[in-house]
């Protein structure tokens, strides 16, 4: 985080919720090193991930996912 701080992708704001925590806060600088590197990462996610749920109801897995998420 210190780091991506130092780059200027990203900056830390006090969580509104919660005064005891900080969100990291994309900045425009980082808005675009995120679409520059998403067609190579999403490849990479395909690749590494994806490729491998041949025969799986996908719509299903997004679905247990969102649960998971929520």
């Amino acid at each position: 985080m210190t780091r991506l701080q130092e780059q200027g992708f990203v900056r830390r704001v006090q969580c509104e919720k919660d005064a005891r925590g900080w969100n990291a806060v994309l900045t425009d600088t980082g808005l675009a090193r995120l679409e520059e590197a998403w067609p190579s990462n999403l490849a990479a996610v395909g690749r590494h991930f994806l490729d491998h749920l041949e025969g799986l109801d996908l719509k299903k897995l997004a679905a247990a996912l969102q649960n998971v998420a929520t």
